[in-house]
């Protein structure tokens, strides 16, 4: 319903799965999960991958390709403004791989709550704020 009215406003828009939320495996039964986010925090959230699911890694490589297909979009100007909605795992590793945070800086950012936003402006020099 809320596509039409998109459409009848003007507004484009394309949705990708490469920036889905992270995979935590299939059958999330709660005690097992309990056990391997204690894992996952021994091991380290960027490294550690869920069974049948996946790591913070491997959604880096799925957001590395998003970014390269977004600079692709800026560099042939289709649109002035973008608006990307994903989440917190995959917004971490999208800041972590555009502004090069290493790992430990990584582990050490908080998934952004429900709803938040995150705001990310351009200077008029090529250069993201």
């Amino acid at each position: 319903a809320w596509y039409a009215e998109l459409r009848r406003l003007g507004v484009t828009w394309h949705e990708d799965p490469r920036i889905r939320e992270q995979d935590f495996g299939n059958y999330q039964h709660p005690e097992s999960m309990k056990r391997f986010k204690l894992d996952r925090h021994t091991y380290g959230a960027f490294y550690y991958r869920f069974p049948h699911g996946e790591s913070a890694s491997d959604v880096y490589d799925r957001v590395s390709t998003f970014l390269d297909s977004l600079w692709r979009s800026f560099e042939a100007r289709k649109a002035d403004n973008y608006v990307i909605v994903t989440h917190g795992a995959s917004i971490r590793v999208l800041l972590t791989r555009y502004f090069r945070y290493s790992v430990d800086e990584f582990n050490r950012l908080e998934n952004p709550r429900n709803g938040e936003m995150i705001c990310m402006g351009h200077d008029g020099e090529g250069k993201l704020e």
